[in-house]
C-alpha cells in the first residue's frame, strides 16, 4: 500500500513554506480561489488556475506526476462535460453534422464554447482544491476547521478516518499478500472466493480495532471531546501570503 498516501506531513525544517503557511490563510485564498473560478467566465482564467496550482504544488515539494494522477479523473469529467455539450447546447451558427442512424446531431459553435468552459471551470476548481489538499497537513486543516467553528463532532471524525483509513488499506493488503501467497488468487472462482473472504476479515477486524482503540482513548482520557493545538497567531509570512494571494486573484479576475 505504499504511495497510498502522499499527503505532506513533514514536521519540522523540512516543510516548505507553502506547507507550513496557516490553514486558515489557506482556506480564505481557496474559498477566494474557487469563486474566482466560478465567476470569471471564458476559458483563460480558469486554465490560468489550473497552471497555477501546478506550478505552487511542484514548488511544495510534490511531485509533478502525483498531481497529475490526481487530476485525470476531473479530466475525465471534464471530457464528459464538454461532450455533452456538444450536442445538447444548440445555439450559435452549425459546425457539422454526424450522422446517425435516421438522423444527424449537429454541433454548434455556442454548444463548443460552453462545453470548453465547463471544462476549463472543472480543471481549474479541481486544481486548485489539489493544491490545497496536497500542501496542507490534516491537523493544519483541523486546526482552521475549529477557528471557522466548524462542528466539533466533524473535526474528530475526520481526524479517527485519516488515521485509520490508511492502517485499513496497509491491513487489507496484508491478508491479500497472505492469500496469494497461498493461492488465494490463481483462478477466477479462487479470486472470488479470497475477495468474500478478505472483505470478512476486514469488517470483523475493523469492529475489533475499533473497540481496542475506543478503550486506549478512554484510558488517556478521553470523555467524548476531541483534544487539540488551538490555532495561534498569524505571523507576518502568512499576512505576506494573504495579500499576495488576493492580489494573485484580483488580477487574474481583472483579465477575463
Amino acid at each position: 500500500m505504499g504511495g497510498a498516501h502522499h499527503f505532506i506531513d513533514a514536521q519540522g525544517d523540512s516543510r516548505r513554506l507553502l506547507v507550513v503557511l496557516d490553514g486558515r490563510i489557506k482556506l480564505v485564498l481557496l474559498a477566494a480561489a474557487l469563486l474566482v473560478n466560478l465567476t470569471a467566465g471564458g476559458l483563460l482564467v480558469p486554465l490560468l488556475l489550473a497552471a497555477l496550482a501546478l506550478v505552487l504544488v511542484m514548488a511544495a515539494g510534490v511531485r509533478a506526476g502525483a498531481f497529475f494522477r490526481r487530476m485525470a479523473i476531473p479530466a475525465l469529467l471534464a471530457a464528459v462535460a464538454l461532450a455533452t455539450q456538444l450536442f445538447w447546447f444548440r445555439e450559435g451558427a452549425p459546425l457539422f453534422s454526424i450522422p446517425l442512424l435516421f438522423t444527424e446531431l449537429t454541433i454548434h459553435a455556442g454548444g463548443v464554447l460552453r462545453g470548453l468552459e465547463l471544462a476549463a471551470r472543472i480543471l481549474g476548481g479541481m486544481g486548485v482544491l489539489l493544491f490545497f489538499s496536497l500542501t496542507t497537513p490534516l491537523p493544519e486543516l483541523m486546526r482552521a476547521a475549529q477557528f471557522f467553528r466548524c462542528p466539533p463532532v466533524l473535526v474528530e471524525l475526520a481526524l479517527i478516518m485519516y488515521r485509520y483509513i490508511f492502517l485499513l488499506l496497509e491491513e487489507g493488503g496484508r491478508i491479500r499478500n497472505a492469500q496469494k501467497a497461498r493461492l488465494g488468487f490463481v483462478g477466477f472462482r479462487a479470486g472470488l472466493r479470497s475477495s468474500g473472504i478478505l472483505g470478512g476479515m476486514l469488517i470483523l477486524r475493523t469492529c475489533d480495532r475499533a473497540e481496542r482503540s475506543f478503550a486506549a482513548m478512554r484510558c488517556r482520557g478521553y470523555r467524548g471531546a476531541p483534544t487539540g493545538i488551538a490555532p495561534g497567531r498569524l505571523q507576518g509570512r502568512d499576512w505576506g501570503a494573504f495579500l499576495a494571494g488576493l492580489v494573485l486573484l484580483g488580477t487574474l479576475f481583472a483579465m477575463r
